[in-house]
């Protein structure tokens, strides 16, 4: 089911899987073209979800899928409050689950219960679109550096892999950092040497060239929300 929800003058999409009542799961995607590449991933878990007995929230971020503000509006404390609209007008929410660079935002739901597989600093996504951009511009022709780029986007604003990012995001990306929390449910792949709460089936899809499912994913990222909210 497609709901909307208020923010900032806009009316922002967001997509609902399971019990039309009762608490929800907020799913927080990652960010910029890591999202674009699992969007399928996490509808599917949502679909899953739903099997299990579990309504969840998937929302689009200011800036982000069908919504109408341009993302160089955009910056994480925005997207933080969208959050909390979202919650407030389509909850209530009762946990709140995050791949990579959702874990950025979670904190702004307070002290809900969270899961976050393979959560990222934010200047470790930055890091990664700038060397996209230096290798880009290398075969363009144009010499280029992580340090002259940054310079600049903390006060011009920069594009990275096709996204429009304003100097606010890049400050607020560069410092933002997965908020600390006793509550938090953290987990890896099968074959990722980090300790872990919990063992996800299959790779990562956000370093994938081109987006791809995961069908086998999605089972197990639903089957593990579903024993954790459940408790």
């Amino acid at each position: 089911m497609i709901a909307r929800y208020r923010f900032d003058g806009n009316d922002e999409l967001c997509l609902r899987h399971g019990p039309e009542t009762g608490p929800a799961l907020l799913i927080l995607p990652p960010l910029f073209d890591e999202a674009n590449r699992v969007r399928h991933l996490m509808v599917e878990t949502a679909r899953a979800l739903a099997g299990h007995g579990i309504a969840s929230l998937l929302p689009d971020l200011p800036g982000c899928n069908e919504s109408l503000v341009p993302l160089d509006r955009a910056s994480i404390s925005l997207w933080q409050a969208a959050l909390i609209a979202c919650a407030e007008q389509l909850g209530p929410v009762s946990h709140v689950a995050s791949i990579r660079g959702g874990a950025l935002l979670d904190g702004a739901l307070g002290d809900l219960p969270r899961w976050r597989l393979a959560p990222v600093k934010g200047g470790q996504l930055l890091r990664t679109m700038l060397r996209t951009k230096i290798a880009s511009d290398r075969e363009a022709g144009i010499a280029s550096s992580s340090e002259a780029l940054m310079e600049s986007a903390r006060t011009q604003g920069i594009e990275l892999a096709g996204n429009h990012l304003s100097p606010c995001m890049i400050r607020e990306l560069d410092a933002a950092a997965p908020s600390d929390g006793s509550a938090v449910r953290l987990a890896r792949f099968a074959d990722d040497p980090l300790e872990a709460d919990a063992r996800i089936a299959g790779a990562p899809l956000w370093l994938r060239a081109e987006p791809a499912h995961d069908p086998a994913m999605a089972a197990s990222i639903a089957a593990d929300l579903a024993a954790w909210m459940r408790g």
